[in-house]
């Protein structure tokens, strides 16, 4: 009789052992899962800037059957442009001449093929500013097609806007960003019942230069030239870990 019940006793002791080891197993996986669990956010970091260099290219032409003439011709309006520019009220510009670019135009047959007689030659020349006085630039490129009406043959491309102060503001962005992720990363943990673990894993973006009223965030570097106001972005990614 006593090795009944000693049976008994042993019997439930062991159903007990059973069902708080099934107990903490359970809740060691459940442990395992949520520890395995990432929350992957992206955090987002901008400053403001203002263009600090400009540099503009002009280019005059030219064409004549005569060579001598040709170059005559685009050497008055070469001229024309510089007189333009010390006009201007561009604060101390670095203006660089480029060489000359000749092209010989051939004449071309009744089948539309060329023949080795010359028709005329093609004469061009790139005149470059460079200038910390960006407003200025954007004033005279606008103005500068009035050389036209003078009989001037002139070309003048958009002038490229530059801030050079990015790499000053690399560490500020990166801090700011990884400070935006963490705070996303919180609003999704609060938002889905979790607590939010340690940081995992981070990487950075690329750093790009938008123009200031650009609603684009991505991750690919981008270098706007063709604004003043801009702004200076930052991205990273994050991986946190949910508990």
């Amino acid at each position: 009789m006593q090795k009944g019940k000693g049976l008994g006793l042993f019997g439930l002791l062991l159903a007990a052992g059973l069902v708080v080891s099934t107990h903490i197993a359970a809740s060691a996986a459940r442990d395992i899962r949520t520890s395995h669990q990432i929350i992957k956010v992206r955090g987002y970091a901008e400053i403001a800037a203002e263009s600090d260099l400009a540099i503009w290219s002009v280019t005059v032409s030219a064409n004549n059957p005569e060579l001598a003439e040709a170059y005559a011709a685009l050497e008055s309006h070469r001229h024309s442009v510089l007189a333009f520019l010390d006009g201007s009220n561009l604060t101390s510009p670095e203006v660089a001449v480029l060489q000359v670019d000749i092209n010989e135009r051939r004449k071309r047959n009744s089948q539309g093929y060329e023949t080795a007689e010359l028709e005329t030659y093609e004469l061009s020349q790139t005149i470059e500013i460079k200038t910390r006085d960006v407003e200025a630039v954007a004033m005279s490129s606008t103005s500068i097609g009035a050389l036209i009406g003078e009989g001037v043959k002139v070309h003048t491309g958009k002038p490229r806007y530059y801030f050079s102060g990015v790499n000053q503001l690399k560490s500020e962005l990166l801090v700011a960003a990884t400070r935006d992720a963490r705070e996303r990363a919180q609003t999704l943990a609060d938002g889905s019942g979790v607590e939010l673990g340690p940081l995992r894993a981070a990487r950075q973006g690329a750093f790009s230069v938008r123009s200031a009223d650009s609603a684009n965030i991505s991750e690919d570097s981008y270098d706007d030239t063709s604004s003043i106001a801009k702004k200076i972005t930052a991205v990273v990614t994050v991986d946190y870990a949910m508990r």
